[in-house]
């Protein structure tokens, strides 16, 4: 998994006080390691207790008992309520940290709010979520059931403790629409209510963050918090802050904005804390060097004349080249006359293979889009453009030197922070999603936040479909547009998802060819994305996307959708995960209304072909070209086993990330100790 900085913009010093009589919690913290041995074992055995279906049970139990309290709120006169509301906000924001003590009790009161401000009655189950959170879990509650609301019914009670109350959302449209959709609500219950977004700057930053419930990214509140560490420099630890504090005496920092950390409810958290979790966040600054750029256009036309197979090995699996001995001697025998850096055959070794990595695993249309003649990265999981972030190491200079493209300046290492370490940070962790269940276990180890299975409002009546298998990818492409051909005449609407902005505009030719209208929205098809799936759900609507909508999108059904069968959702390729393609599904059947899935496979497919194993993928490739009897029930089967072994490897990787931030921090905190003692 490749690394992403950011990078880190010029800021102005100012005198910082603290804006509350809190010490500030920006620091590198020294948390807990992830237990491990016997330890582990123990650790795991709380989880499976902390995460039975009594429990669930229990919680609905008591979100049926407050959802009659609820109905008898809504006889309250204006008077009444707003005396239990001022009730409720003292006695949360007296409790401080331990303000879920009092979140339960509040909730009725925070549901009649939001129905007299927003026209909204909770149902139980959304209840029962908001109760969860509260009392910091991994909340499951399905597609379409209301999550929006559940996160700001318990962010409100969180938000009355005077505590940094954060609600991490899949991306910035999201979090400016669900802050302004909920401003009315968190108006009436006295708090400030803002969002973040990666256009702003410092000083505007920094005064959105004092509001009490924020809305924001990860990556954004990530990217803060690591150059508020650079701008804290040695107030960077809590500890000596708080003594300058109460000895009266004022200190600066370079454009800090964070007020603190306290509270994180994260939306769509498998997305948050699972898929990008094995990509840290690194802030960095350019630095000039002609040299390194020049030296990376010289390798890019040095790797254009070694041949796969001859000079170097290709494995797809783990993403790596290894350059053989007739590579490493053509490439000595390229250094041979040249002069300076490119004289040292080792070092411009190290950036051939980097060269040939961009060409083999950094696609155009795929990992990244050329935008006005820049590389910009896409967002693997959620099918979104990256602007402002690069590949490390050397990895960005590279692909622009294969396009051709001004090859930018290097960049020097600020900082760097995982999103795994970054949330185990906070003393209030808690997420919901549609897709939760499949890697509870994985949650509770790392961030120790139990399952809560909410049930359906209405039952879920989507129909999903078996896989359907083909021998050749073309075969594939040609059956999915009979199927969007067959769905769009019995006036249905569908949903096209795609892995890449390639596989999307293919698909989008080939409908042009059979003269069926359609709109594809991918990273650089976004400038309408609200409108598009406001219309998606429409009779006849032919709407093709990227993971774009898969995650935070209400696709609501048009009048007389329900008679024809509602949505229809087709997957044209498996995901590394299974979560993202149940993600994608649940687009379909909202609500207790009509819908259905498919998903198409062929043996061309990148999971099968990266994770499958050569000898399994051999003998496959043997049975499909020769139309073996029960073959298709083998690509069946493979696909199954690729995909587990996709996720298996995620989670390896993941647990090797954390080990490294684990000895990072450690070594950090040990050298700060000794320099302490010093001092």
């Amino acid at each position: 998994m490749s690394e992403t900085e950011a990078t880190s913009p010029k800021q102005s010093a100012h005198s910082f006080i603290p804006p509350r009589r809190e010490a500030l919690r920006t620091e590198i913290r020294n948390v807990e390691p992830v237990p491990a041995g016997l330890d582990g074992l123990w650790h795991d055995s709380i989880g499976v207790w902390k995460s039975r279906r009594s429990r669930s049970q229990q919680l609905w139990q008591k979100a049926l008992e407050l959802d009659a309290l609820c109905s008898e709120s809504e006889n309250w006169h204006e008077h009444e309520f707003k005396a239990a509301l001022r009730t409720h906000r003292t006695r949360i924001k007296r409790l401080g940290d331990r303000w879920r003590e009092g979140g339960e009790a509040a909730i009725p009161c925070l549901v009649e709010a939001a129905r007299r401000t927003l026209h909204l009655r909770a149902y139980p189950t959304q209840i029962m979520g908001a109760l969860a959170i509260s009392e910091g879990s991994l909340v499951e509650m399905a597609t379409g059931e209301g999550k929006t609301l559940t996160i700001a019914l318990a962010a409100a009670a969180a938000g009355w403790s005077g505590k940094p109350c954060h609600v991490i959302t899949a991306n910035d449209y999201l979090a400016q629409r669900d802050a302004a959709d909920f401003s009315r609500f968190y108006k009436l219950c006295r708090l400030k209510v803002a969002s973040v977004s990666a256009e702003m700057k410092p000083p505007e930053r920094r005064e959105t963050y004092q509001a009490d419930v924020v809305y924001c990214t990860g990556k954004e509140l990530v990217a803060d918090y690591l150059r508020d560490q650079i701008a804290l420099g040695p107030y960077s630890d809590a500890h000596r802050r708080a003594m300058i504090f109460l000895m009266g005496r004022s200190y600066t920092a370079q454009g800090a904005v964070l007020r603190g950390l306290h509270t994180a409810i994260v939306d769509e958290v498998d997305n948050q804390l699972i898929d990008e979790a094995a990509t840290p966040l690194i802030i960095s600054r350019h630095s000039e060097n002609e040299a390194m750029k020049t030296a990376c256009i010289a390798a890019d036309r040095c790797a254009a004349g070694l041949l796969p197979g001859e000079h170097y090995s290709v494995d797809e699996r783990e993403k790596e080249i290894t350059i053989n001995a007739a590579g490493r001697q053509l490439i000595g025998e390229w250094c041979e006359d040249k002069t300076g850096l490119l004289n040292a055959q080792d070092w411009v070794m190290d950036l051939v293979q980097q060269s040939l990595q961009a060409r083999h695993f950094f696609l155009r249309d795929k990992q990244y889009v050329m935008i006005d003649g820049k590389v910009v990265i896409v967002d693997e999981y959620t099918g979104r453009l990256m602007p402002g972030r690069s590949w490390r190491l050397g990895l960005h200079q590279a692909v622009e030197a294969k396009e051709e493209a001004e090859v930018s300046e290097p960049s020097e290492t600020l900082a760097r922070l995982s999103f795994q370490n970054f949330y185990r940070y906070f003393d209030h962790l808690a997420g919901i999603s549609g897709t939760a269940r499949e890697s509870w276990r994985e949650f509770w180890r790392i961030y120790g936040i139990a399952l809560v299975e909410v049930p359906h409002y209405k039952p879920n009546i989507r129909e999903d479909h078996p896989l359907r298998l083909f021998y050749t990818e073309d075969a594939k492409w040609s059956a999915v547009v009979d199927e969007i051909e067959k769905q769009h005449r019995l006036g249905r609407p569908v949903l096209v998802g795609t892995r890449s902005v390639d596989a999307s505009e293919r698909l989008g030719r080939l409908l042009d060819g059979r003269g069926m209208f359609h709109t594809i929205l991918n990273a650089v098809r976004h400038e309408q994305e609200a409108e598009v799936v406001l219309r998606a759900g429409d009779l006849q609507t032919i709407t093709i996307a990227t993971n774009m909508a898969g995650r935070g999108t209400d696709i609501r059904l048009g009048q007389g959708v329900a008679n024809c069968g509602g949505l229809h959702v087709i997957l044209t390729e498996g995901h590394e995960s299974a979560r993202i393609d149940r993600q994608l599904k649940g687009r379909a059947a909202r609500q207790g209304s009509p819908g259905s899935s498919v998903m198409f496979v062929a043996y061309s497919d990148e999971l099968i072909q990266r994770f499958l194993g050569p000898i399994r993928k051999r003998f496959l490739r043997f049975c499909l070209s020769k139309r073996l009897p029960g073959a298709l029930m083998l690509l069946s089967l493979g696909f199954k086993i690729a995909q587990r072994k996709a996720e298996k490897k995620g989670r390896r990787q993941r647990f090797l990330l954390l080990k490294q931030d684990q000895e990072i921090s450690k070594n950090l905190i040990g050298a700060k100790a000794k320099s302490s003692v010093r001092e």
